[in-house]
């Protein structure tokens, strides 16, 4: 989105958000003040731009949701705001995130810490690699179940001696 709106405005606004990526896909409330002046000056060079950040602060609510009905409640409402905006980068995640409803929803029932999903997935990539490929699915399965076991085992003896 930053990209696109800063090269659809030309050269001298192109030179103004170099640099300022991170700054914003950080959220509002972990800014320091310095940043926050930064990000209003950037703000008041692009609407669409500011509109594409308040729609990103506002989905992280989504998270927050305990009941299935509420979060898709949200998220409906949320795709509503999103529809005037003609924002095309945030319309493709919101198609993103409805293809994925079903994960978004089961969320509600199991919250399980998204750094945990990310270190099996790292795992499963590693024991993937390793084995340069298995023919069989549930003999993968099975070495990523020995391998989760053998970690846990390996740590409980670490802490024991």
């Amino acid at each position: 989105m930053r990209r696109a709106e800063f090269f659809r405005k030309g050269g001298p606004a192109r030179e103004l958000v170099k640099g300022k990526r991170w700054l914003l896909l950080t959220r509002w409330v972990h800014l320091t003040a310095h940043k926050k002046q930064q990000l209003s000056e950037l703000f008041a060079l692009n609407r669409r731009l500011f509109k594409a950040y308040l729609l990103k602060e506002s989905l992280d609510q989504l998270w927050s949701y305990r009941y299935e009905g509420a979060m898709l409640r949200y998220l409906k409402s949320w795709i509503q705001q999103l529809r005037w905006q003609w924002l095309k980068p945030m319309e493709r995640l919101a198609d993103m995130l409805l293809n994925h409803l079903d994960g978004i929803l089961n969320y509600c029932r199991t919250k399980v810490p998204l750094g945990v999903v990310e270190a099996v997935n790292g795992n499963i990539k590693t024991l993937l690699r390793r084995g340069r490929g298995y023919r069989n699915l549930n003999y993968l399965l099975l070495k990523a179940q020995r391998l989760a076991a053998t970690k846990t085992q390996w740590v409980a003896f670490q802490k024991a001696a």
